[in-house]
Parts: C-alpha cells; structure tokens; sequence
C-alpha cells in the first residue's frame, strides 16, 4: 500500500509540474548526463522524461527512482525565470497538501545561489531546489531522509 502512495504521488507531482508550467558545493549546477551517471552508479532506474514536456521551456527532463527509497526529478531548463516557474509551482502544490497538517515541518531557504523548500512529514520528506536554470525535486519515505540528502550533496546541491 505504501508502495502505491509513494507511485502515485511521485506520478501526480510529476504531471503537475509538466502541464502547469510555461550556491553550494559546486558553483554550477551538474549536466543531466552527469545526474543520469550519478544516480545509475547509485543504482536507481533513471528516465528520460523530456518528451513528456508539454512546453518547450523544458530542455530536459530525467526522473530517477528507487521504488523502496526515494525519486529524483532533475529538471533542466532553458532559463532561469523557466526554472523559477517549476519551483515556485512545486511549492505551491506542497503547500496545498503540507501547509495544514501540524506534523510537518517546513522550512524554506534563498540565497545568492539557490532557492530550497523542504518538508518533513509522517508519510514523505519532499525536497525543491532551484540553482540558475535548473530544479532538482526530491521525494523520499521519512526513514530514508538521511540517504535522500547525501545525493543531493553528491548532485551538488
């Protein structure tokens, strides 16, 4: 069952983000054929998805996921404002379904860099990240959190 929920959520963000949309370690952010070599040495199944993109502000898209763990949606786009548009829409969506439930926790971040919308909840831990024309959206059961978050560092984010 929980199977199921984390695959639907991960399926409904995903179409959400396609059909509504027009620093740290590194100080720019990785290839997607880096992200694909990455997370494939990690041993999760990546995806191109750019076909998918229902605009053309989308350069390309790889989704990558381990069913058991966590998804990563790496989104690299053909400019910055079209980068903030999916981060500002991936945040509203959390907001919609996070923002009332008194368990979670939100936390949201801006510098010079990067912008970072995190929350931490019973079901999921949900990670947004905006750095220059691209948006890493992270998804992950809370017990893999920890795990989640040391592949974003390796991303370089």
């Amino acid at each position: 069952m929980r199977k199921k929920n984390f695959l639907f959520i991960v399926a409904m963000v995903f179409i959400l983000m396609l059909s509504g949309c027009g620093k740290s370690s590194t100080s720019e952010p990785i290839t997607t054929t880096k992200f694909k070599t990455i997370m494939e040495e990690k041993g999760l199944e990546v995806t191109d998805k750019t076909d998918s993109a229902k605009d053309h502000s989308y350069q390309e898209i790889y989704v990558a996921v381990d069913k058991e763990k966590y998804s990563f949606e790496y989104y690299f786009m053909k400019n910055e404002k079209s980068a903030t548009n999916v981060y500002k829409y991936a945040v509203d969506n959390l907001n919609k379904t996070y923002k009332e439930n008194n368990s979670a926790k939100i936390t949201e971040n801006e510098n010079n860099t990067q912008s970072v919308y995190d929350v931490t909840a019973s079901d999921y831990h949900c990670k947004v990240i905006k750095k220059e024309n691209t948006v890493l959206y992270v998804t992950a059961y809370p017990e893999y959190k920890e795990d989640a978050e040391k592949l974003v560092k390796e991303l370089g984010y």
